[in-house]
């Protein structure tokens, strides 16, 4: 990644980023239930799912059309709601701030009406994915108060599409870059094997996890499917490490990376261990 395209972390340290990535996990089903109502279930459950834009700092879904078409999208730095034409221009803007997550979703499906598509007599479908919780499932209302830092996260989905697009152009079969509201990662899967019916039987996973129950932090992930002997996994540059519980793969902690050095080499330690990783997981998987 380009020295240029890389927008500088450690403003906030990464470990205290967990309570403005809960709630914009949350604040994303919102986002989410527009594909999830409109559109066709697709077998890999990417209906839903939402792409970056880097103009708007925000996750967009994707487009559908209820009599008139539209987006719906979450920016990140600010915790607002977007409602866009086809065209991506913004047509309604719905802070969440100080909201419940009922509130929000009303909120939503009226611009949506106000917009002059069809609006389900039930609302808006819930994509039902089993997240972490948080004070808004129980009526709390979002807020953009002090420890929720918003803008140091949105960098990081920023750093996180602009490095995966990057990676994913090297490989021929790379899947498209795009947030999956389940685990709120962005990433990709590149094709390693596949069988004469065009099922895929080896796979590289990668992407940005802006933290979970492995790691209460951002960190860059590389995952080889199926997985290898953890006996057999090679050590890793740029202070990369392997995760082998509940899932393998080498894992870039977001401190580990602020760690490295100054913010100026961050884009390059990114882009080499994410390189190594994906060369280590293809030669595993060979």
């Amino acid at each position: 990644m380009s020295d240029t395209s890389w927008l500088g972390l450690g403003a906030v340290a990464p470990k205290d980023l967990m309570e403005a990535r809960l709630q914009l996990h949350h604040a994303a089903q919102l986002a989410a239930s527009v594909g999830a109502t409109y559109l066709e279930p697709r077998p890999d459950d990417s209906h839903p799912n939402l792409g970056w834009s880097g103009s708007l700092g925000a996750l967009v879904g994707r487009l559908v059309s209820p009599g008139r078409s539209f987006r719906a999208g979450l920016r990140i730095g600010t915790l607002e709601l977007l409602l866009l034409d086809p065209d991506g221009t913004v047509v309604e803007t719905l802070p969440l701030d100080g909201r419940t997550l009922q509130e929000a979703s009303g909120s939503l499906t009226r611009a949506i009406s106000r917009y002059g598509a069809e609006v389900p007599g039930a609302g808006l479908t819930s994509p039902g994915y089993e997240i972490p919780t948080h004070a808004v499932v129980g009526g709390g209302r979002f807020s953009r108060g002090p420890g929720v830092d918003l803008g140091e996260m949105s960098r990081w989905f920023a750093n996180g599409q602009r490095a995966m697009t990057e990676l994913v152009s090297k490989f021929d079969g790379g899947a498209e870059v795009r947030c999956w509201p389940h685990h709120f990662d962005i990433g990709s899967s590149l094709a390693v094997e596949t069988a004469d019916d065009g099922a895929l039987t080896k796979t590289v996973g990668v992407g940005l996890s802006p933290g979970d129950g492995s790691y209460a932090e951002p960190y860059w992930y590389v995952s080889p499917w199926p997985r290898p002997d953890a006996a057999s996994l090679p050590d890793l540059p740029a202070g990369g490490r392997w995760h082998t519980e509940g899932f393998t793969a080498a894992v870039l902690t977001g401190a580990d990376l602020l760690a490295g050095g100054p913010a100026s080499e961050q884009g390059p330690r990114t882009a080499t261990f994410l390189d190594a990783a994906v060369a280590a997981s293809r030669r595993l998987l060979a």
